[in-house]
């Protein structure tokens, strides 16, 4: 089973391991009123984020992962490799910004919450919860962490979800600078 649910043409059409729909529910009900905003999905896995935001919102966006199955949609512009803080804010400047269950897996994961932060305005953060045993998540040592500086921020939880481990509840912030 993927991690993320394949979502197209407004549906979903295969399952996925994790809770993306309450997710992207929260970060919908958030950006309500909205349309034609730029978003920089940073992590995006395979998309289903991005692909939503265009399908509601008429949002541009800009995926970038290195998953080998992100694809191009209409509207989804893909960065198919890993970037470095500095990178990041190469891309230049955008109305939204994702980082869902990624800093966990960023060596320069404050670096990098900085870079997101200056790319745009709304930034969502999903952060992992520092009891989930993540063996693939190279920075998890650091989870504890990685949820205080995003809480420093000033952000404020928009929901919890259930985390890559079910029994641990993630939560999902947004900054608003």
């Amino acid at each position: 089973m993927s991690y993320q649910p394949v979502w197209i043409d407004g549906r979903q059409v295969r399952p996925g391991r994790r809770d993306s729909d309450s997710r992207y529910r929260a970060i919908a009900d958030h950006l309500a009123g909205r349309t034609g905003f730029t978003v920089l999905d940073f992590g995006a896995y395979i998309g289903y984020f991005s692909r939503r935001l265009v399908e509601d919102f008429g949002a541009r966006c800009l995926a970038v992962d290195n998953c080998s199955t992100l694809e191009h949609s209409p509207g989804v512009e893909i960065l198919k490799r890993r970037l470095t803080p500095s990178e990041v804010r190469g891309l230049g400047t955008f109305d939204v910004a994702l980082c869902l269950s990624v800093l966990h897996h960023v060596e320069q994961w404050r670096e990098m919450l900085d870079a997101l932060l200056a790319a745009a305005p709304t930034v969502f953060i999903e952060t992992a919860n520092p009891d989930e045993v993540l063996p693939k998540a190279s920075q998890h040592q650091h989870s504890a962490a990685i949820h205080a500086a995003v809480e420093a921020t000033g952000a404020r939880v928009l929901t919890y979800t259930p985390g890559y481990d079910a029994n641990y509840q993630r939560p999902l912030w947004v900054v608003e600078c």
